[in-house]
């Protein structure tokens, strides 16, 4: 409500008000039969200011009295006109007469009470009225402050995982063994115990034209890759970094029919097992609100879609030659059908299903390229290295080195970046069952399943030996029937599907840990399963907490959390999962979070 309007409203209620208690005070004493006691008009005014916000409960009591007295005062100076009078008829009301000095005082002390605290409130001073502008912007903010360890079991291996975004950030790096260069790996047996880490967010929302909602938000984030907005306090007490968490447009073009256009937090419904809660998409988005635009109750049916570019072809590579190469653009395109129903009781059924491609995130095998005549060469495939890459995704070794220019045949060099080995075009599959318990405690059972129709092992050394697998491969002895690859011989134990089950009781705002804001007294208990193989999804996407990011990984997560006041959460997650094929790797995470919303 404007200001303006609320000022008019009072007013009118203060104006009315005095009206009734001038006209009406004598009602109070009104000749009416023995039944039950009517409100009178100055009492059904009085109720009315209290529900509306405008007087407080106790003024009220206050002002009904001293009507009350007004009224038996009166009559108290007329007795012997109200004795001679004759008995009204029946149904009759008797209204004595109320002198015009009395409704007077009673307007002018009702109009000055109400202004007193209109005046005080600030809701009615015209020089310090908000502009309606104001009634259309909406600011949302929250701060997670957070206890983060990783927990390392003694058992995993060492010296087996690359760090990938290291890697291929800083690389080329030479694996041959022959050039003594160390490769970068990463943490596998050292304990991280109480990392302090702060996401900080604030957003704004404005509506234009009443069809169009503009929104901004700000995060921290100790990097601009797509998934944590995590910022670890440390770094000699520096100045934290902020980013644009997002930036869109949304209309509603036609009932039922909405866009967006922009940055925006991920529209799709799906679960962490897909994609991270954190993660934000650029592109264009559109959804169809079927059962809005048919006019039906009982369900929900909607169909989404989107292009959402991941990265654009460069103008400029390779930056060292003039002879430029022409590569596709990246996208992610999906697509989404959900269904929903409400039965008896307020249980409620929801299902999706979405299909999202992932265009060209498939690396290849380059020409043959000669590293030996200039240490900076671009091999032609250098540009397909994953961005902001994981761990878990199966991966090989992007350059073909032309050994003919070779200085020392005996000992070559082999200067390499690393690839995804397959396409990714994933079916992501959702269903969830609500039951509620008490008007703010329910139980909700979600499943999820993933598929990746890209995963093509049966071609796993297509483009020849250069190309086979340096990971998610277990050794056989040679088993001559399952090789992956002639030069890395053993058996492909890579997989592309993943399911999960969700188990959560309590308030439903504390279900999800994105972000936290809640009543006081709700609480919630969280449970959930993960099993995810290497190769069912993007390991650039999913959730960053679970194993630590990335794919080929179980296990299960324990948590809960409780809101000691309005918008405070207290909370904690315990999070244990180790690989699914290859060397061990256990990663236990304990989180205890302080959240602040508004």
């Amino acid at each position: 409500m404007s200001q303006g309007l609320k000022v008019r409203r009072t007013v009118w209620m203060a104006a009315l008000l005095s009206s009734a208690l001038v006209g009406a005070v004598p009602a109070l004493a009104q000749d009416a039969a023995p039944a039950a006691r009517r409100d009178s008009a100055v009492e059904t005014m009085v109720k009315l200011l209290i529900e509306e916000g405008i007087i407080p409960p106790d003024k009220a009591a206050a002002l009904t009295a001293r009507a009350q007295a007004l009224a038996a005062q009166e009559q108290q100076q007329a007795p012997a006109a109200t004795a001679e009078l004759t008995p009204p008829p029946a149904g009759a009301v008797r209204v004595p007469y109320v002198p015009e000095t009395v409704r007077a005082q009673i307007a002018t002390q009702v109009r000055d009470e109400v202004m007193a605290q209109a005046k005080a409130e600030r809701w009615a001073a015209p020089d310090n009225a908000a502009p309606d502008w104001v009634d259309n912007i909406r600011i949302h903010g929250d701060l997670r402050v957070r206890s983060a360890s990783s927990l390392y079991s003694r058992d995993n291996a060492t010296n087996s995982f690359y760090d990938v975004p290291a890697f291929n950030s800083s690389g080329p790096y030479d694996v041959s063994g022959n050039g003594n260069q160390l490769i970068p790996q990463i943490n596998t047996i050292r304990d991280k115990v109480n990392n302090m880490q702060i996401r900080a967010r604030i957003g704004i929302e404005a509506t234009v034209a009443e069809r169009f909602q503009l929104g901004f938000q700000l995060a921290t984030g100790d990097d601009a890759g797509p998934i944590s907005t995590n910022s670890n306090l440390t770094g000699g007490f520096r100045k934290r970094d902020v980013w644009i968490q997002n930036a869109y447009v949304r209309g509603e073009l036609v009932d039922g029919v909405t866009a967006m256009l922009g940055r925006f937090d991920n529209p799709f419904r799906t679960t962490d097992l897909m994609f991270d809660p954190d993660l934000a998409l650029d592109g264009v988005y559109g959804e169809v609100d079927v059962t809005k635009i048919l006019r039906q109750d009982g369900f929900h049916l909607a169909v989404r879609g989107g292009a959402f570019p991941i990265q654009f072809e460069p103008t400029d590579f390779p930056s060292t030659s003039g002879d430029k190469r022409n590569w596709r653009d990246r996208y992610m395109f999906s697509g989404q059908v959900e269904l929903a129903k409400e039965f008896a009781g307020g249980v409620r059924v929801d299902l999706s299903a979405a299909y999202h491609n992932f265009t060209y995130l498939r690396g290849h095998v380059s020409e043959p390229c000669d590293t030996y005549s200039a240490t900076n060469i671009e091999c032609s495939t250098d540009i397909l290295r994953p961005l902001w890459a994981s761990k878990g995704n199966t991966l090989f070794y992007l350059r073909r080195i032309d050994q003919e220019f070779a200085t020392n045949p005996a000992q070559p060099n082999n200067p390499q970046y690393l690839g995804l080995k397959f396409a990714y075009r994933v079916l992501d599959v959702n269903g969830s069952v609500s039951v509620p318990i008490s008007e703010r405690v329910q139980a909700r059972l979600t499943g999820s399943y993933l598929y990746n129709f890209g995963f093509d092992p049966e071609n796993i050394c297509r483009e020849g030996e250069d190309a086979g697998p340096i990971n998610n491969y277990v050794v056989t002895n040679g088993d001559a029937n399952q090789l992956a690859c002639g030069a890395n011989p053993g058996k492909f134990v890579g997989g592309n599907e993943g399911y999960g089950a969700y188990f959560s009781i309590g308030d439903p705002d504390l279900f999800s840990v994105n972000p936290r804001r809640a009543r006081r007294g709700a609480w919630a208990i969280n449970a959930a399963y993960k099993y995810l193989q290497s190769d069912a999804v993007p390991d650039s996407f999913t959730d960053s907490d679970f194993h630590l990011g990335g794919t080929n990984a179980k296990g299960f997560i324990l948590g809960g959390a409780w809101a000691p006041y309005n918008g405070i959460t207290i909370g904690g997650r315990w999070l244990s999962a180790s690989e699914i094929v290859g060397p061990p790797l256990k990663i236990d995470v304990l989180q205890i979070d302080l959240g602040v919303a508004f």
